[in-house]
């Protein structure tokens, strides 16, 4: 006699659940290899977990903060137009990325019973043997030695530090979820081994960001726990703040720290900030156009003993970014959408208390990321933003009855 499964095993099968599973071990072995290859994991895992119709169609119509975003990449792809940097491509991926990276999300809420606890499973070990190499590297030094000494090498711990960076964004969901999945104080253990063991790699590898995301995220945990709805609108706020006011607020904080004894990459920071205001400050309402940022390499100042471009490839501020390339118009757009987006996750109706913590602890490092390190554009980030989201789903309990997205 054939076993019987629960209803929703029946209705869900058995494709959905793997595909995911294995998305999660395509994006450790992602993140292992210093992250950049998050976005095709993330997009091959929503195409091979795509859910049935009936369940596609209750995304229609988009909700209006994810329109919000289309309208602001549609400005993005318009300002190319008057862009010095030639052929971008960067508004396409973010307009597939717009579409898929939240698929890969859904597939992970409409996930029902075995299935989804399967992918619990396989997410904690995926994403605790990803820390592996860096751990070994931390403590030994042993990986770098498979790389020759040089630029070679250099370029390896560059890379390790973008996947460490990944890490850091995910464990505080990491953390819940191992608290949820062991009994009692195990949960709890573990779960502090891993924040004490992240911020263990991320000092070994000086990386100062990632410090101060740790931190940040751990005072925002523990206020989100406490408040969890009016943390995440306090993070959304901050957010906010950096996007708008950053032509304002960067130039100001880098202009004390001019000639003081930095690190070689916060002394270009300095140099960096004010050079990118003044470029904005020549095209305000409309921007340079998207990626025009790579452009600007041709003034240089001396550091050193060396001379270097005032601005590579981005500013390292996602509010400056925005600003340069696409303007007022781009920036108020887009801060309309991360708005929208955080009312939204803020007045959630199954919101817990400890979602609520992880998500603006979540928040927290992100913030400190894309203000003071990563490109506004990155795929890789923009990737692992769908990723972590997806961990935070699995934070929740399986979506009540009748209740909806």
């Amino acid at each position: 006699m054939a076993t019987m499964l629960p209803d929703d095993e029946v209705d869900q099968g058995w494709r959905r659940p793997l595909a995911v599973a294995l998305g999660f071990i395509l994006i450790a072995l992602a993140v292992m290899a210093g992250a950049l290859g998050v976005s095709v994991a993330v997009a091959v895992t929503a195409i091979l977990a795509l859910p049935p119709w009936r369940d596609l169609r209750r995304l229609f119509p988009l909700d209006l903060a994810h329109s919000v975003l289309l309208i602001f990449i549609a400005w993005m792809w318009i300002s190319t137009l008057w862009s010095p940097y030639p052929a971008s491509t960067q508004a396409l991926t973010l307009a597939l990325g717009a579409f898929v990276y939240p698929l890969f999300v859904y597939d992970i809420v409409t996930l029902k019973g075995r299935g989804r606890k399967i992918v619990i499973v396989i997410a904690l070990i995926s994403a605790l043997a990803m820390i592996l190499p860096y751990l070994l590297e931390a403590t030994t030094g042993i990986v770098s030695r498979f790389f020759a000494a040089g630029a070679e090498r250099q370029n390896m711990l560059r890379d390790a530090t973008r996947g460490i960076a990944a890490i850091i964004m995910a464990t505080p969901a990491l953390a819940v979820l191992l608290m949820q999945n062991l009994n009692g104080q195990k949960g709890k253990i573990a779960a502090g081994l891993l924040v004490l063991l992240m911020i263990f790699i991320t000092a070994r590898f000086h990386l100062f960001a990632g410090v101060l995301a740790m931190l940040s995220g751990c005072i925002l945990f523990a206020a989100g726990y406490r408040w969890p709805r009016s943390t995440i609108l306090i993070a959304t706020l901050g957010f906010l703040i950096m996007l708008l006011m950053a032509p304002m607020i960067m130039p100001v904080f880098a202009a004390p720290l001019d000639g003081m004894d930095l690190p070689l990459s916060w002394e270009w920071r300095v140099k960096m900030w004010p050079y990118t205001g003044s470029l904005i400050n020549v095209h305000p309402l409309m921007g340079w156009g998207l990626d025009a940022s790579r452009t600007f390499s041709g003034d240089h100042f001396e550091l050193r003993g060396f001379s270097l471009p005032y601005l590579v490839n981005h500013p390292h501020n996602l509010g400056l970014q925005v600003w340069l390339e696409t303007g007022l118009i781009g920036a108020l757009i887009l801060s309309i959408a991360l708005a929208l987006f955080g009312l939204r996750i803020g007045s959630a109706r199954y919101l817990s208390a400890v979602q609520g913590a992880a998500i603006s602890a979540t928040a927290g490092v992100y913030l400190v990321f894309f203000s003071i390190t990563y490109g506004a554009w990155q795929d890789w980030s923009w990737a692992s933003i769908a990723w972590v989201a997806g961990l935070l789903v699995l934070i929740a309990p399986s979506k009540p009855p009748g209740s909806t997205i």
